[in-house]
């Protein structure tokens, strides 16, 4: 899908689409792009674990303990899903809406979003140890990641684009890394996690073409990343391998 900028603009004379070749950062590296990717890995991953946990268990023995770990991840998932389009409808919408005309389908699918996370939560709040009730719950997350990625391909197609002919990187960067910072701890370590689970790619790509100092690393993002496997990956993990995870014992 291609978008001709100009059919809109807001006032072209004022704010001309004109800033497209001032951007250096490919467009698959922007971090709006970058945070859909988080959130892609994040929910496929526990719908594939699911099904690889649903081939295990018996039908009327569902662990309690993979019906926590369904939980937690969701609660955090949830944190992490709401943040991002509140950023988008309180952040970007905003202040792009000043030089061109927001997409209206990114409203209508933000509205078909939270239709079917509800779905979700329901079927999540019902899971038990009845095997029926953890496929309904897959089924429900595979409804809800095609409502989301339909949400995604729209935005990269037309406001991202959008944003890159109106506003130059300088005017953008201080926006994104504000969102960054006000996520939920989780977030920033999802998309870290999702360029690739080492940091390596982040380190490499992220931080080097926006002039991070490599110190920055293990000030502020090494242990997020850290928290982000242990909160969240290993709850995936541990679905999938239909083994319950060690309990910790004493302080460490």
């Amino acid at each position: 899908m291609t978008i001709e900028p100009k059919e809109h603009a807001v006032d072209t004379e004022t704010y001309p689409a004109d800033k497209a070749s001032k951007w250096d950062i490919p467009l698959e590296s922007d971090q709006w792009i970058l945070s859909h990717n988080a959130l892609r890995c994040e929910i496929n991953s526990l719908i594939q674990a699911l099904g690889t946990f649903i081939c295990k268990v018996d039908d009327d023995n569902v662990p309690q303990w993979a019906i926590n770990n369904i939980k937690e991840w969701w609660t955090s998932h949830v944190a992490h899903a709401t943040d991002h389009c509140k950023s988008e409808e309180t952040v970007y919408k905003p202040m792009f809406s000043e030089r061109f005309k927001w997409p209206a389908e990114i409203d209508e699918l933000h509205d078909a979003l939270n239709s079917v996370k509800d779905k979700v939560q329901t079927a999540i709040d019902r899971l038990n140890a009845e095997k029926s009730t953890l496929v309904t719950v897959r089924d429900a997350l595979s409804t809800y990641e095609a409502t989301m990625l339909k949400h995604f391909e729209v935005e990269e197609t037309t406001a991202l684009p959008l944003m890159r002919a109106y506003f130059t990187p300088e005017e953008i960067s201080p926006v994104q890394r504000k969102i960054l910072e006000d996520a939920p701890e989780n977030a920033m370590g999802a998309l870290i996690f999702a360029m690739s689970p080492d940091g390596a790619k982040f380190r490499s790509d992220f931080m080097t073409v926006r002039s991070i100092p490599s110190f920055v690393w293990y000030l502020a993002f090494k242990g997020r990343l850290a928290s982000y496997k242990k909160d969240v990956v290993a709850k995936v993990e541990a679905i999938e391998s239909g083994k319950e995870p060690a309990k910790k014992s004493g302080w460490f």
